[in-house]
């Protein structure tokens, strides 16, 4: 009879513990209910939040693994912002002070060219639009083609040389485009204002490498015919706007 009782007193307490840890977890949830209804979501950080404290319950880990897998980088991140190396330090101050220098030779590139315009009257035909994430230098083909050709003019060379020196300080990527109108052509050299765009851009890289001494790994050359057009295709005068060598400065560094 004893054996019973001091059996039944056994399991009573183990059933008293268990109600008490059961009312304490049930309070927790209705904390984090509460806090849960209260707050303003934001999705990422919910799941991240989620995550850490799933895997510390779980033993997983104490939600280092966020910071210490952060996997890979694909995409480049804008220069200013802070990034996070795999010992979960912030890493950015270096970075950041590089993209800050190559956007101030950025914007002294810019200053040199607008100056070179004013000297030698060239608004006409050369033009410089600032983007988000590029800058553009516009060049009326006038200047550098005769029409129909791909060869660069004489007057077209010094104007390149002098680009050329200005751009050979920069460590951004530089695409040349191509542009044409959109009236046919079709010649022996060209069936096509695809191939006229193209040779005309990748003549420009070529000067720009072998006399400007720019770094050919940083340029690219693209063709892109009629498709690309500033104006309706409607007159000369916007036809002609729309033959033209698009300088594309990538303003972001990518190392």
């Amino acid at each position: 009879m004893r054996d019973r009782r001091k059996k039944s007193e056994e399991s009573g307490g183990a059933a008293e513990w268990l109600l008490t840890y059961s009312d304490l977890v049930t309070l927790l949830l209705t904390f984090f209910v509460m806090l849960f209804s209260m707050a303003s979501i934001d999705q990422q950080k919910f799941k991240e939040i989620a995550y850490s404290m799933r895997s510390s319950f779980l033993n997983i880990s104490g939600g280092e693994k966020l910071l210490a897998n952060p996997g890979e980088a694909i995409l480049p991140i804008p220069y200013g912002a802070d990034s996070i190396d795999t010992g979960g330090n912030k890493s950015g101050s270096g970075d950041e002070d590089s993209s800050q220098l190559e956007d101030v030779k950025l914007q002294n590139v810019k200053a040199q060219v607008e100056g070179a315009i004013d000297k030698h009257k060239l608004s006409e035909y050369v033009n410089i639009i600032e983007e988000e994430q590029y800058l553009i230098l516009r060049l009326d083909s006038v200047i550098l083609f005769d029409l129909g050709k791909a060869d660069i003019k004489e007057s077209g060379k010094e104007l390149l040389r002098e680009l050329g020196g200005m751009l050979k300080e920069l460590d951004n990527e530089i695409t040349i485009e191509g542009h044409t109108d959109n009236l046919p052509i079709n010649t022996t050299l060209f069936p096509s204002n695809w191939e006229l765009s193209t040779k005309r851009a990748t003549n420009v890289v070529l000067f720009l490498v072998e006399n400007c001494g720019l770094n050919p790994e940083k340029l690219t050359a693209a063709g892109r015919g009629e498709y690309k057009p500033i104006m309706p295709n409607d007159s000369p005068e916007n036809r002609q706007k729309n033959r033209r060598i698009d300088i594309v400065v990538n303003k972001y560094v990518i190392n």
